[in-house]
C-alpha cells in the first residue's frame, strides 16, 4: 500500500477460497470489491448481491457483515480508519449516514493491481478546520481513556463544533467512537 494512503486506510484484505466470511466491525467503513463470481452481502438481515467486478461501500462500525456465495468468494476488503472513507467517497457520505445499514454501490471494474492509483486519484484533501485523522489515531491508541482537553487542543475548535463535524465525517459521535476502540 502506498505510504500516502496508510493515513486513511487500515488494510487491504483479500477474502478468498471460502463460501462464507464474516467481516468484523472495525470502527470504520469498508469498500468491498468483488473480483469474480457474484456473492451476497448480508447487512442486518437484508441480502444484497455484489456482481462480478462491482464495488460497494458499507458501514462496518459495530456489526458483523457476512459475505456468502454458492461459489468460492474472491473479494478485496479495503478497511478505512474511522473517517478515512470520507476523504475518498465524500459524495456518498450523506447517503450512507442516513441509511447506515444499506450498502452503496459505487463502481465497477476496479482492478486489484491498480488499487493504489485508483485510491490516490479519488483522495480529496480535507476542508475541515482540524485534522480529524489525527483525532482518530489518538482514539485508536487511547480508546475511551482519552483526555478531552488534549482532544480539544488538537482540534482547536469548540466542543460543539468537534462533536458535529466528527459525527458528520465518521458517522458516530466522538464518545461512541472512542468507546468502540
Amino acid at each position: 500500500m502506498d505510504k500516502k494512503l496508510k493515513k486513511y486506510i487500515e488494510s487491504y484484505d483479500r477474502i478468498e477460497d471460502c463460501k462464507i466470511y464474516e467481516l468484523l466491525p472495525n470502527g470504520g467503513m469498508i469498500v468491498l470489491i468483488n473480483q469474480e463470481t457474484a456473492c451476497e452481502v448480508v447487512i442486518d438481515g437484508a441480502s444484497y448481491t455484489l456482481e462480478s467486478f462491482q464495488a460497494i461501500l458499507i458501514n462496518a462500525y459495530e456489526n458483523l457483515v457476512p459475505v456468502q456465495s454458492n461459489e468460492t468468494i474472491n473479494v478485496i476488503a479495503i478497511r478505512f480508519k474511522g473517517a478515512g472513507a470520507s476523504f475518498f467517497y465524500e459524495e456518498y457520505m450523506d447517503e450512507l449516514m442516513h441509511n447506515p445499514k444499506e450498502p452503496i454501490f459505487i463502481e465497477k471494474n476496479i482492478l486489484e493491481t491498480e488499487l493504489d492509483s485508483y485510491l490516490k486519484n479519488r483522495l480529496k484533501p480535507s476542508q475541515l478546520p482540524f485534522n480529524i485523522m489525527q483525532l482518530i489515531d489518538l482514539l485508536d491508541t487511547q480508546g475511551a481513556e482519552y483526555d478531552i482537553d488534549q482532544v480539544l487542543a488538537i482540534a482547536n475548535v469548540p466542543r460543539k463544533i468537534l462533536d458535529k463535524t466528527f459525527s458528520l465525517r465518521v458517522g458516530l459521535t466522538f464518545k461512541t467512537y472512542a468507546s468502540l476502540k
